[in-house]
C-alpha cells in the first residue's frame, strides 16, 4: 500500500545531504544518488531531488499493512524537520 507522496521545497545542497546522512543512519537506507528507490525492513520509497529548483518529493510506495501511513509520513517530516526542511 502505498501513502501520499511528500514534497518539499527550499531544499538546499547541505538540507540534502543531512537527509541522506538521516535516512542512513536511522533507518538503514542509503541514498546514494539524487532520483532513485530503496527497500529496507518491509517499506520501499521512492525519492527525487532536483538541485535547480531545491525541490525534494518523498513516496513510501511500499510498507507491512499494520503501519499506518500516517505514521510513516510523520517520521519522514521528522526526519527532514532534522535537517531544517518543511514541506
Amino acid at each position: 500500500m502505498a501513502c501520499d507522496p511528500l514534497t518539499y521545497s527550499g531544499v538546499d545542497a547541505s538540507k540534502w545531504e543531512c537527509a541522506k546522512d538521516v535516512v542512513r543512519r536511522e533507518y538503514g537506507i542509503d541514498i546514494g544518488t539524487d532520483s532513485g528507490q530503496a527497500s529496507e525492513r518491509g517499506f520501499t520509497l521512492q525519492w527525487n531531488y532536483d538541485s535547480s529548483t531545491q525541490e525534494l518529493m518523498v513516496h513510501c510506495t511500499g510498507k507491512p499493512f499494520f503501519v499506518p501511513c500516517g505514521t510513516v509520513n510523520g517520521r519522514i517530516n521528522d526526519a527532514a524537520a532534522n535537517c531544517g526542511i518543511s514541506g
